[in-house]
């Protein structure tokens, strides 16, 4: 066993406990329950083969109910990931920027973050509308007469991970910031 399969295996059991301050714990729930939702459109995508395979009986709005639910599940478990600061991304310049200059890559740190916020409250500000509007009208999806869904919990899981988004990115540029100024490293 190497040495990087260590650290990846700590890394993994880190992630999987539950964290020990009450910001990650929450985005750690709100991350919970878009693992469940996977669970659950999994299981609905199982029993649509099934019925559909073998009992000539495919469960109606699988297609439509999965599509919605992967919006609700990506911003769900976007804050949690932005607060582990696992997001993917492309980050030659910025390791060597790091090399060379630690307090300059911690303030570039920080803009990125600086614009994810400004980027997920833009999106939230347009979503709230969205969601007043499905809730006040009882706005619903699907085909009415065979199955309809609300649509305002996607609309509020859009919201709720907008808000986690914006605090998590909040927290990594007040840090970033932190660290720029006392010159600590990450």
């Amino acid at each position: 066993m190497s040495e990087l399969d260590t650290v990846n295996e700590a890394a993994q059991e880190a992630a999987a406990r539950p964290p020990k301050d009450p910001f990650g714990l929450v985005l750690w729930l709100l991350n919970s329950l878009g693992t469940l939702m996977i669970a659950g459109m999994m299981v609905l995508i199982v029993c649509d083969v099934v019925g559909r395979s073998f009992l000539n009986a495919p469960l109606n709005g699988v297609a439509e109910i999965s599509a919605m639910t992967i919006v609700a599940i990506v911003f769900l478990q976007l804050p949690a990931t932005i607060h582990a600061q696992r997001m993917t991304r492309a980050d030659m310049f910025l390791a060597k920027l790091q090399a060379w200059s630690p307090r300059a890559a911690e303030v570039l740190e920080a803009i990125f973050a600086g614009v994810a916020v400004f980027i997920f409250w833009i999106i939230f500000i347009w979503t709230w509308p969205q969601f007043e509007d499905a809730w006040q009208q009882n706005e619903f999806f699907g085909v009415q007469g065979v199955w309809t869904l609300p649509t305002w919990p996607i609309r509020l899981s859009i919201l709720v991970g907008c808000a986690g988004a914006m605090a998590a990115s909040a927290l990594q540029a007040v840090l970033s910031l932190k660290r720029a100024v006392t010159g600590a490293s990450a």
